[in-house]
């Protein structure tokens, strides 16, 4: 099973994913929502950039919630830290989704990747510590592009997934013009 991997987005261009027209556009609310985020949760997001979906992630989670926050390029974690850090239940980390190192096995409640599985180098190491870090009966919630992933590259991702442990039990939420959503939990 081939597992495309696309380049990460470049910090240079973080800009773009801060613009105030994609919370008209996309909803990031709705999308917070629709990926599975509840109060109270600890959710570990994958690939923040510069903290855009954070600060909603934040709000929803709210005081009694955390959200760990990890991204593999160490500038996009110094934008995040710029513009998000003042965020006070979000902790922002340079680590690799592929050894969640300082993340306990089964203290996660959420795992978000919001438009991000498909740059993922090593996907089969990451699968493995999001099955590790998450609580039984935790969500690993996916947002892939529709630009850019394909129907086809998403039957893989999910079929890689599922042989790794997960159960499905969403694909593709109807109505969203950007994204194909996947959910998936620990049993």
């Amino acid at each position: 099973m081939e597992l495309k991997t696309f380049k990460v987005f470049p910090p240079f261009f973080a800009f773009v994913l801060d613009n105030q027209l994609r919370t008209l556009i996309e909803n990031p609310e709705k999308q917070v929502e629709f990926m599975g985020v509840e109060y109270g949760m600890k959710v570990l997001e994958v690939g923040p950039a510069s903290g855009f979906m954070t600060q909603f992630l934040s709000k929803k989670v709210g005081e009694k919630g955390f959200v760990i926050s990890i991204d593999v390029q160490e500038k996009m974690i110094a934008k995040a830290l710029k513009k998000r850090g003042y965020l006070n239940n979000v902790s922002f980390r340079a680590e690799d989704a592929a050894d969640l190192r300082s993340i306990k096995d089964g203290e996660i409640d959420l795992i978000f990747l919001y438009y991000v599985f498909h740059e993922i180098q090593h996907k089969e190491n990451a699968v493995k510590e999001f099955y590790r870090v998450l609580k039984k009966g935790g969500v690993l919630s996916i947002k892939e592009p529709k630009f850019e992933v394909f129907k086809k590259d998403l039957e893989t991702y999910k079929e890689f997934i599922i042989k790794n442990s997960f159960r499905n039990i969403e694909v593709e939420k109807k109505g969203n013009l950007f994204g194909y959503f996947l959910r998936f939990i620990k049993d």
